[in-house]
């Protein structure tokens, strides 16, 4: 199977370079399965009904979340009745899905999404578990309920975490791909000869921003440490993300490719 993951959707310009490549994308990598980090869709910050909407008609599988979380108040109680929605399972303070299985193909595909806890001030102190601990329980269930493939969006700010946790899982699991930061690492790789692992795929975001943020805005607070209200920038995106090849005898991933398109 080919799998193909796309990082942090940021906002609207994310979300429009997502609609314009997308069927592409799929078509000429002859992509099986997709999964989309859709925290940063509703102008940077948190996933509303539409957003989520207009990706699951494009045709994904599954929509992975993050610290973003609680930016859209009025989805507090919607996120439950998503089912293709992941919310981080080791938050728990929200009724959600923090893992799902969904069959394409004939394989069950198991997709988990978990929040690191280093560098992510007090988000990730309070209401969240250890990511390791919960990945430990997490995957063991969707083994039990007969996922030949896991995926895992791994929300996490420090690189460090990110790596300890390809290395924790590396028999466990097909891929452990790191989202949050929004900036393409270029380490992707299989580790011990079945599992694709990468430490963050990047964004689908605006170009000639920080991170997403209009430049404007992330100046004044960088250079002067004044209070300057969150803008996302408007400019057209890049999109980014890594397709995952799997041998489906063995069940294993055995390529990992990073795709940037300008």
């Amino acid at each position: 199977m080919k799998f193909l993951v796309i990082g942090d959707i940021v906002g609207n310009s994310g979300m429009n370079k997502l609609k314009k490549e997308y069927n592409k994308l799929v078509q000429e990598n002859s992509i099986d399965f997709v999964i989309i980090n859709g925290e940063n869709s509703a102008a940077g910050k948190g996933l509303r009904l539409k957003e989520y909407d207009e990706i699951m008609n494009l045709g994904t599988d599954v929509i992975t979340m993050g610290n973003h979380i609680y930016y859209r108040k009025e989805m507090a109680e919607e996120y439950i009745k998503l089912p293709r929605l992941l919310v981080p399972a080791n938050v728990t303070n929200l009724k959600a899905n923090g893992s799902v299985i969904v069959e394409k193909n004939g394989f069950k595909i198991g997709v988990l999404s978990l929040l690191g806890k280093v560098g992510l001030g007090e988000v990730a102190q309070e209401n969240v578990l250890s990511p390791f601990e919960t990945a430990r329980k997490e995957v063991d269930k969707l083994k039990t309920d007969g996922a030949k493939y896991i995926f895992l969006d791994f929300h996490a700010e420090a690189t460090a975490e990110k790596i300890a946790m390809g290395y924790f899982l590396e028999n466990d699991v097909t891929c452990v791909f790191g989202t949050h930061t929004h900036v393409q690492t270029a380490d992707e790789e299989i580790i011990n000869c079945k599992m694709a692992y990468i430490t963050d795929v990047g964004m689908t975001g605006p170009k000639n921003s920080v991170i997403g943020l209009k430049k404007e805005t992330a100046l004044k607070r960088f250079s002067t440490g004044a209070y300057a209200k969150y803008e996302c920038s408007d400019n057209d995106a890049t999109l980014n993300g890594i397709i995952v090849t799997t041998d489906d005898l063995k069940g294993i991933a055995i390529k990992i490719e990073r795709i940037s398109i300008k």
